[in-house]
C-alpha cells in the first residue's frame, strides 16, 4: 500500500489560534481529519506528525523517506534555516512536497528562501490549509507512477 507522511514543523501545533488572519482559524487536527478522508477514499496509508523539534523533524524524514513513502512537508521556520532537514530529503531520495499555509513570497523577505525546495518535487503555499489537499492530490499519482514496474 502506497504511504504519505504528513511532518509538520515548529508552531504548527498552534494552527487554528496563532495568527488567524495569517494562518487561518483550522486546527492542525482539522487539517488531519480533512487528509485521512481524502487518503482513506484514495486508500493510501497515512502519517500525521508534528514536532517543535529539528531534530526529531529530520528522523520522520529518514524514516519516510527510506520506507519509499511521500512527505508532504510543512517545516515551519526551519524551511528556511535547516540544511539538515534539505540533507534528509535529499539522501533518502524522498518524494516530497513542501507546503506552506500562508504565501510566503508576499511575507517578509527572510521567508522567501528555502533550502528544501530545491530537493523537492514541488512546493505549494498560501493556499490555506487547502495546501495540505492539493499536495496530498498532487503526490499520489506521483507516488503510483513511481510504483509502476518498469515496462
Amino acid at each position: 500500500m502506497l504511504a504519505v507522511h504528513v511532518l509538520n514543523g515548529p508552531n504548527l501545533n498552534l494552527l487554528g489560534t496563532r495568527e488567524p488572519a495569517t494562518y487561518g482559524a483550522v486546527t492542525l487536527a482539522g487539517v488531519e481529519a480533512r487528509l485521512r478522508a481524502r487518503a482513506l477514499a484514495a486508500d493510501v496509508e497515512l502519517g500525521f506528525s508534528q514536532t517543535n523539534f529539528e531534530g526529531e523533524l529530520v528522523t520522520l524524514v529518514q524514516k519516510a523517506g527510506l520506507a519509499g513513502a511521500g512527505i508532504i512537508i510543512n517545516a515551519g521556520a526551519y524551511t528556511h534555516t535547516s540544511v539538515a532537514l534539505r540533507d534528509a530529503i535529499k539522501g533518502t531520495e524522498a518524494l516530497a512536497i513542501e507546503v506552506h499555509v500562508s504565501n510566503v513570497h508576499a511575507r517578509e523577505e527572510f521567508r522567501h528562501h528555502s533550502f528544501m525546495a530545491p530537493v523537492c518535487v514541488g512546493v505549494i503555499c498560501g493556499f490555506g490549509v487547502a495546501s495540505y489537499d492539493l499536495a496530498f492530490d498532487a503526490i499520489v499519482p506521483l507516488l503510483r507512477q513511481r510504483a509502476k514496474p518498469a515496462a
